[in-house]
């Protein structure tokens, strides 16, 4: 009887020592022995808390859909500064004055004539995805073509000069209740955001993960690029709690849309 019991105790203190919660606080781990805000779900954007998910960002798309303008869930800062050869390449993109709802932006973004992957600013900024948190690692699971994006939690910085990569290189840490992300090393193909804001190989982004309640999560988002801006500006977008029924799509949407011939292209958007 008393080995059994011995047994047991071993047996539970062993199970103990590889629990998430004992694990999240490894001597060592930045932020150990405290505890952390648990952001684990699955996040989706919305026009309202209560509204139907985002399905599609265009003017256009969306007043097909039935769908208000996203302005009621984000709050952008003010244009940003921009330098002139950032301004002019930028200019470029808009849509005719004529035809507001036209969408040459997204023959022209890579994401969409190329089904090459977004950046992460551009993922965050309309994607619903999965958040994982782990001891060294948050995984960010993205619907949209299986994107994964890697947040190293280990204490480790960014790499001198990291080879640019489409989601970055990214390390984060907990700040009481946030969780502060910085990515460096973001490819100068992939567009910062759907409206086409240009940067170079000198962006720099910080991310402000921060739950407002049980079903919100608040991004707030500065980008930094002195090629590109003449300071550095701030998007904030809301993430709603996606319903239980509603699990992250099993399907490569770009592929797919290709091949049915409905997405956007140089040389299908006449």
């Amino acid at each position: 009887m008393r080995n059994r019991l011995i047994g047991s105790i071993v047996v539970v203190v062993a199970v103990m020592a590889f629990s998430p919660g004992m694990l999240a606080q490894t001597p060592g781990r930045p932020g150990a022995g405290k505890a952390i805000p648990d952001l684990t779900a699955l996040w989706e954007v919305r026009i309202n808390p209560e509204g139907a998910p985002t399905i599609c960002g265009e003017p256009a798309c969306r007043a097909a859909a039935g769908l208000a303008q996203p302005r009621v869930f984000t709050r952008d800062a003010e244009e940003p500064l921009m330098l002139p050869w950032a301004e002019q390449q930028y200019k470029a993109l808009l849509p005719p004055a004529a035809n507001p709802d036209a969408a040459p932006r997204q023959a022209l973004n890579p994401s969409w004539g190329g089904c090459l992957p977004e950046s992460p600013t551009e993922s965050m900024r309309r994607r619903a995805f999965e958040l994982r948190q782990f001891p060294d690692v948050v995984l960010l699971l993205f619907d949209h073509d299986h994107g994964v994006r890697r947040i190293f939690m280990d204490g480790r910085g960014h790499p001198d000069h990291p080879a640019p990569t489409w989601m970055g290189h990214s390390i984060g840490k907990y700040e009481g209740e946030v969780l502060v992300v910085d990515t460096i090393g973001i490819s100068d193909k992939a567009w910062i955001d759907f409206q086409g804001h240009p940067h170079t190989d000198a962006l720099h982004v910080t991310e402000r993960f921060r739950r407002l309640d049980q079903k919100s999560l608040e991004v707030q988002t500065t980008i930094d690029d002195p090629k590109t801006y003449q300071k550095p500006w701030t998007k904030t977008v809301i993430h709603y709690l996606r319903a239980p029924d509603r699990q992250i799509w099993d399907q490569t949407e770009c592929e797919e849309l290709l091949q049915l011939g409905t997405h956007y292209s140089a040389e299908s958007k006449n």
